[in-house]
């Protein structure tokens, strides 16, 4: 995969490399993703905040990254997903069922989402997932809204 550009404002851009960052949209040449600085915006941080932590960002910047997440939320999503989980050594109890819901309504696959654990889970696990949703979607999808904002 190439350098791409994805997404260019007056004064900014994202693009997206091989290589750096796993290939996540990035801003300009920087190592700075756009799901990283769209966590931090939902953690509550301003821009503002983002810009004095960051001083190679620029308000056109933090603009194109927000522009980008606005226009690609299921990638964004995604990215937000994968890192929860690979930042988890351990659910207490076992993988709470709003977790994987969540990354099936992502669009991962199976084989994705079992995966993204260490050690991976079992097929089992997922499919006792998919039942419990199956009898209490309205309370997963509920708890899917409470851990994410989304």
């Amino acid at each position: 995969m190439a350098t791409s550009e994805v997404l260019r404002t007056k004064e900014s851009w994202i693009q997206k490399r091989p290589n750096v960052c796993g290939g996540d949209a990035c801003i300009r040449n920087t190592r700075h993703n756009v799901w990283g600085l769209e966590e931090w915006r939902r953690l509550g941080l301003s821009n503002a905040e983002i810009l004095r932590r960051h001083p190679d960002l620029t308000q056109a910047d933090l603009e194109a990254a927000w522009a980008y997440s606005a226009l690609q939320p299921q990638e964004i999503e995604r990215a937000l997903w994968l890192n929860r989980v690979g930042l988890t050594d351990d659910f207490l109890g076992g993988v709470p069922t709003w977790v994987l819901v969540q990354g099936r309504q992502l669009g991962l696959s199976d084989e994705e989402i079992r995966g993204s654990f260490d050690p991976p889970l079992s097929q089992s696990v997922l499919d006792a997932a998919w039942a419990e949703y199956e009898s209490s979607r309205e309370q997963i999808d509920h708890a899917i809204r409470d851990h994410t904002g989304v």
